[in-house]
């Protein structure tokens, strides 16, 4: 195992940072590398010299592709806690690194709010705060773009996957059904969200209610009948036999008169 091609490899990155870039006439002279060989190229903890900060190694990407052999902007930085150590990855093919560098950050790992401490493995009301906020800019591109309005195609991807980012790792903490309902209070519709995660949360079609809807009543309330109906009611009521019967008749002051006969047409 100690002389694998795995460690062997490990061992050339190593040399090549020490004598191209950790160099006294190197970009970072005195800086320590620790790789690892990946499927895509190779990645490493880098420890920076005194007078060294992640600046300085954001600066030095191109020596650093040209030392390894890889093409123009495939090195990705990542600043650390510690402003001496930065993490680095080298892709053998630009698209890597690009695709690197779409990744939804900052996602919802529970460690976002390093202010607060976590008091359970559960959700907060910060981490449904804050995919409440992703989701409200997804709603926004997706309503964009079914309107037909302009919209920039690279903003809309990114904020779908970030979206989907935190839906995915918040489902690791809460229930399905808490995350559905907080999208749907949302507005998003089933056709905005991706097919393996509307399935997942149970998402409803567009086609199925929502809101139950109360039937009908079949008679109406007292209270909603014509006030005119119900004084006519009360009277005919109180007066019992005595409420005048229509006989073609109209009742005065006077006594009762006779109607003018109807006109002939």
């Amino acid at each position: 195992m100690e002389d694998s091609a795995y460690r062997r490899d490990c061992e050339a990155l190593r040399t090549r940072w020490n004598d191209r870039i950790a160099c006294a006439d190197g970009p970072l002279p005195g800086s320590v590398l620790d790789p690892l060989v990946t499927p895509q190229g190779w990645c490493g903890h880098v420890q920076l010299a005194e007078g060294q900060r992640a600046g300085t190694v954001i600066d030095a990407v191109s020596d650093i592709a040209k030392a390894y052999d890889l093409p123009d902007g495939s090195i990705v930085v990542r600043t650390m806690a510690e402003n001496r150590q930065v993490f680095i990855w080298g892709y053998t093919t630009k698209s890597g690194a690009d695709y690197h560098l779409s990744w939804p950050h900052p996602v919802l790992d529970g460690s976002e709010f390093v202010d607060i401490k976590r008091q359970s493995n559960g959700t907060t009301l910060l981490d449904l705060v804050q995919l409440t906020t992703w989701a409200r800019a997804h709603k926004e591109s997706w309503d964009a773009v079914r309107a037909g309005r302009e919209m920039d195609v690279q903003q809309f991807v990114r904020r779908l996957n970030r979206l989907r980012a935190g839906i995915v790792d918040i489902l690791t903490r809460a229930k399905p059904q808490q995350i559905r309902e907080l999208l749907m209070r949302v507005g998003l519709d089933r056709a905005s969200l991706p097919n393996d995660l509307a399935e997942e949360l149970n998402y409803p079609h567009d086609r199925d209610p929502t809101i139950p809807i109360p039937p009908l009543a079949a008679h109406p309330e007292r209270s909603e009948r014509p006030q005119g109906h119900a004084r006519v009611h009360r009277l005919r009521h109180r007066a019992g036999d005595a409420w005048p019967k229509y006989t073609g008749a109209k009742r005065t002051a006077a006594g009762p008169r006779a109607c003018p006969p109807a006109p002939a047409w």
